[in-house]
Formats: C-alpha cells, structure tokens, sequence
C-alpha cells in the first residue's frame, strides 16, 4: 500500500498548483507537496534508504515541470539525506505534532535555497536576497498544508511499506 500511498501523493502534488486558491496568494506560492512528503518519509524511515524515494520523487517532480531533468532529483535527494534518521536513533526522537510542520517548512526553507543554487548555471545570475526569501511563503503554505494530511496518513500507516516498517506496527 506504501507505493500506492506515494503514487497518489505524487499525484496531488503536482495537481497542488493549479488546486491552490488564490485566497492569501496561495496559488502563486503553492504548497510543495514533493518536499513535505521527501522530508515526512526520512523523518519516518530507518537510515539512508529513504535518498532513492527522494530522488524518484524529485525525478517526478523534474517530469511535471519544465527544470531542467535532475535538478528536482537533486534537491529533493539532498534534503532526504540530511533529514533522515540515522542507524541507531531511538523511537523517542521522532517528530510529532507540531514539531513535524515546523519540519516540514523548514525542509521546504532548504530545499528552495538548494533550487536557487542549483539553478544559478541555467539562469546565468546570481541568487538574489528576494529569490531566497520567495520561498517563504511557500514553506508557510507547504507545512500549514501538508500538516494535517500527513498526520492522517501517519494514523493510517499508509507510508509504512515505503519507510521499511512492517505495516501496522507502532513506531
């Protein structure tokens, strides 16, 4: 089911842009249902085995917009590593409640200063200081978002096949 899960994860996330309401400018800073689920997935799982999700999910992202193929890839793989739980973490260090959306932006946060970066070869300039703080809005909208429907899926256990958990049981 964790597959199925992802896939329809992935589905919504790139549907979230045209979804988005234009209440509170949220459908020019849509939510980045890519990098909340990359950083709820290496939150959730044991080790590094989450860097292959992480980069399937930004391949997926690269085929659903017009950046160059990997950059997504690239981002998304990034944050996966430094978000994932190392070998050996208790089950105590899990982030719950509101810790997770407070996660969940601050991933978001990474991952647009890493496209900003990453994009400097294609666009020929330099970051500017209002390119990176455009992504603010964005991880507001992303963790407001994301929050709720991550926590129902974590009630669910619907990502416990993708995270290596035997489905069902509590982490």
């Amino acid at each position: 089911m964790g597959v199925f899960a992802v896939f329809g994860w992935v589905l919504l996330a790139c549907a979230m842009p045209d979804l988005a309401p234009r209440t509170l400018s949220m459908d020019r800073h849509a939510p980045d249902l890519f990098v909340a689920l990359v950083a709820y997935l290496a939150l959730r799982s044991d080790g590094l085995d989450v860097v292959p999700w992480a980069i399937a999910i930004g391949v997926a992202q690269d085929c659903a917009s017009l950046d160059p193929l990997g950059t997504h890839a690239f981002v998304l793989g990034f944050v996966g590593f430094v978000f994932a739980r190392r070998e050996g973490a208790s089950s105590r260090a899990r982030v719950r409640g509101p810790g997770l959306g407070i996660t969940i932006a601050g991933a978001a946060l990474l991952a647009h200063v890493l496209y900003v970066v990453r994009m400097i070869p294609v666009l020929r300039v330099g970051p500017s200081f209002v390119g990176l703080l455009a992504g603010a809005p964005a991880a507001l909208w992303t963790a407001v978002f994301a929050w709720p429907l991550l926590a129902l899926l974590d009630r669910a256990h619907a990502f416990d096949g993708v995270t290596g958990r035997p489905r069902g049981l509590p982490a």
